[in-house]
């Protein structure tokens, strides 16, 4: 029998400050969909000793498949920082 994606949790803090965070996120998205590290590298066109980098935190991960894997999982990353109405509108359950 093949072994089961089990969902993690997301991380504590909204606020990307790390690579590790970002981490975090993208291993909660991918697994909150019960999607192998296979199965999801190859949708984002990336190979799965990258995505494992990219989740374990590595910091020296290119941004390009960084991007890759977040428009693969449907995460949308928002600046939020001015904190204008127009831009927490723009925001739906998919931000960072």
């Amino acid at each position: 029998m093949a072994k089961q994606v089990v969902p993690t949790k997301q991380p504590e803090n909204a606020v990307l400050t790390d690579a590790a965070t970002l981490g975090v996120l993208i291993r909660a998205r991918r697994t909150a969909l019960k999607m192998k590290l296979e199965d999801c590298a190859a949708l984002c066109g990336i190979g799965i000793n990258t995505l494992s980098r990219i989740e374990n935190g590595n910091p020296n991960c290119t941004l390009g498949a960084t991007f890759a894997v977040l428009k693969g999982l449907g995460i949308q990353l928002a600046d939020v920082s001015n904190n204008t109405d127009r831009a927490l509108n723009a925001l739906d359950e998919d931000w960072v």
